[in-house]
């Protein structure tokens, strides 16, 4: 118990746990933040029938898919295979990172997805 305390009251622990929550924070912030965004133009392009209004949501939607792959394959990847050496098995780490970021992807703009469908329907817009 008192090597919690001790942990707790170090400023230089605090300090570094301090600076990671506010990552993972703004991290998750940011995804919502674009989630709105690409969920307001997705409203719009389903309330609407103008052309550029789905152009606007698809670029949006790529967009928010580059900001989730840039998450996921320009950082320090998730290493699911722990340190890989040789080429292949560097190429499979990145190929399970890309298959991550593409699923983290799908599921965002499915969750984008139904809640312009929920709001929509309760506005009486579809």
């Amino acid at each position: 118990m008192t090597r919690i305390i001790d942990t707790l009251a170090d400023q230089n622990w605090r300090h570094g746990m301090g600076r990671r929550f506010e990552a993972m924070t703004d991290e998750i912030f940011q995804v919502i933040r674009w989630m709105l965004v690409v969920g307001l133009a997705s409203y719009l392009a389903k309330t609407h029938d103008a052309l550029i209004l789905s152009l606007t949501y698809w670029v949006l939607s790529a967009l928010l898919f580059g900001y989730v792959a840039s998450r996921f394959l320009l950082r320090p990847e998730i290493p699911f295979l722990g340190n890989p050496s040789g080429r292949m098995g560097r190429l499979t780490q990145s190929a399970l990172n890309f298959l991550l970021c593409v699923v983290v992807f799908g599921l965002t703009i499915y969750a984008v997805s139904a809640l312009t469908e929920a709001i929509a329907a309760y506005r009486g817009a579809l």
